[in-house]
């Protein structure tokens, strides 16, 4: 009996730890209800929002003859 009054405090930190672990676990991998909404935003838009620019295509306004090369 004196050997249970000693163990009973590690006993009950692993218990309560073992307990948060399956709560989070359970709260983390859950399926999604489908009351909940997605937030809007997650689609992506079919428009190119930066238009692409190719390094041949720039304007020739600039000058880079001018310009010193770092060595």
């Amino acid at each position: 009996m004196k050997y249970v009054s000693v163990l009973t405090p590690p006993l009950l930190v692993c218990a309560v730890f073992l307990i948060a672990v399956i709560a989070f676990l359970r709260h983390e991998m859950g399926g999604r209800r489908k009351d909940t909404q997605e937030p809007p935003g997650n689609e992506i838009p079919d428009d190119d929002p930066i238009p692409c620019r190719d390094g041949d295509t720039l304007d020739q306004e600039h000058d880079t003859s001018d310009l010193t090369d770092d060595k």
